[in-house]
């Protein structure tokens, strides 16, 4: 019979055993795991480096891969440090109007960019006609479309570019505030005579609160239809195809029909556009325009943006003018307002010597507005209240044209089809905006 002690140390020697056990069996079941992680994440870099170089790749799943049977699999990329630079897709893609023409493809895309990091396809033949493909989409935005061979406009465009452009970086912001105390602004560059890059959002004067844009994604902003970020990606990407704001089809209460998914008012953007466009014409950059501003600022407050606290992180004088409107608005004889003076203009009066800070209004004579817009010229080429824009050939053209169900104003980037391989090439370039459909739909967002 045991004593007491033996029993004692028994029951001590038992407990060590089991938690020796324990750990023996936890570290070589970790141990076990992290050389199979290893090993898998050693497979992902072999077959998905060539599209998307990166540290650890990790699958995506839910219930929105469903709807897109055309992908096989979605990776997310990490870098080193755990963060994000991409997806990776595994796709098998067929063509609508021909179920036997099908191709397997890996294609990278960018997370920041939604730019395109790499394509293979799984057919070695294949892969080499489409090694010219892949050159010219290196780089580019997703989603894509093929223009016609014909053409020989460039980037992003089907329309003429309005006359006498310059190159370079080109703002307008608005004096006031709307009723959200949110600024409306408008970045333009131009390269070669055409508008290659367009932003329109709004910061707010209260410098704690978030531009319109981020706003409307976190659901601080909210609008009827899609989120405002949306619809301002959606009109600016229009105004890279159609080139003059006038195109735009903008009816008399601000909103547009032609282009899919705007709903709200574009009378901002399309004056702050037109804006842009003249300081494009003049060479008034967007370096000299914000000089000009911080100059208008001191002159009309007696002091400057930096000394009130009234520039922002982004460098940009959120403030609004409301309380001086003498100082942007033009006035008739008999003091009516007839409509507003830019920037440039403002600055320009300052040089004259005619500029006026006081709180009075300074009539300034202006011509009558022409109560009939069909006489107005710059309604020439403009589209009516049907949705239609008139394009660079005779025919009627809107923007209800898709490319893989995806709106022609979504479009990003335009190449050449090459001439030995269109078949595989469009089999890629819908791989790709599928995988644009799909990032829209998993992130709930614009890519």
């Amino acid at each position: 019979m045991m004593t007491h002690s033996q029993i004692k140390v028994f029951v001590t020697e038992a407990l060590l055993l089991a938690i020796l056990s324990a750990v023996l069996i936890v570290g070589g079941f970790l141990w076990s795991n992290d050389r199979a992680d290893r090993r898998l994440q050693l497979e992902y870099k072999q077959k998905f480096g060539t599209v998307l170089p990166a540290e650890s790749y990790t699958p995506l799943t839910g219930k929105v891969l469903y709807d897109f049977p055309e992908i096989n699999s979605v990776y997310r990329g990490y870098d080193k440090d755990g963060t994000p630079v991409g997806y990776v897709f595994d796709m098998t893609v067929v063509l609508p109007s021909d179920k036997n023409t099908k191709l397997d493809f890996r294609i990278g895309i960018d997370y920041e960019t939604s730019r395109v990091t790499g394509l293979m396809c799984e057919d070695g033949k294949v892969d080499r006609k489409l090694k010219y493909l892949e050159s010219t989409l290196q780089g580019k935005q997703i989603p894509i479309a093929f223009r016609r061979a014909d053409t020989t406009v460039s980037d992003n465009e089907t329309y003429a570019p309005v006359e006498g452009l310059r190159d370079g970086v080109y703002y307008a912001q608005r004096l006031i505030d709307d009723r959200s105390k949110f600024v409306d602004y408008v970045e333009m560059e131009v390269k070669g005579g055409r508008i290659t890059r367009v932003n329109w959002d709004a910061f707010n004067l209260d410098m704690t609160t978030e531009d319109r844009s981020y706003a409307s994604l976190s659901g601080a902003y909210e609008i009827s239809g899609l989120d405002w970020a949306v619809q301002s990606y959606n009109i600016c990407h229009a105004l890279l195809k159609f080139q003059d704001p006038d195109r735009l089809a903008m009816k008399s209460d601000g909103t547009t029909s032609i282009i899919d998914g705007v709903t709200c008012s574009i009378q901002c953007f399309v004056d702050l556009s037109k804006e842009c466009i003249n300081n494009s014409r003049a060479g008034y950059t967007k370096d000299k325009y914000l000089s000009a501003l911080n100059r208008i600022y001191a002159e009309t407050m007696g002091s400057t943006a930096d000394a009130d606290g009234v520039r922002n992180k982004a460098g940009y004088i959120a403030f609004s003018f409301e309380k001086t409107p003498e100082l942007y608005t033009i006035y008739d004889e008999s003091g009516t307002a007839r409509g507003f003076r830019t920037v440039r203009e403002i600055e320009s009066d300052m040089n004259k010597g005619t500029f006026s800070n006081k709180l009075t209004p300074t009539p300034t004579p202006a011509p009558e507005v022409t109560p009939d817009p069909k006489s107005d010229p710059r309604n020439a080429d403009r589209g009516a209240e049907d949705g239609y824009a008139k394009g660079s050939n005779e025919n009627e053209q809107t923007l209800s044209e898709s490319i893989d169900d995806l709106p022609m104003s979504e479009v990003a980037t335009y190449i050449y089809p090459p001439s030995d391989s269109y078949t595989e090439a469009r089999l890629a370039i819908r791989a790709f905006n599928t995988g644009y459909k799909f990032l829209k739909a998993y992130l709930n967002w614009r890519v």
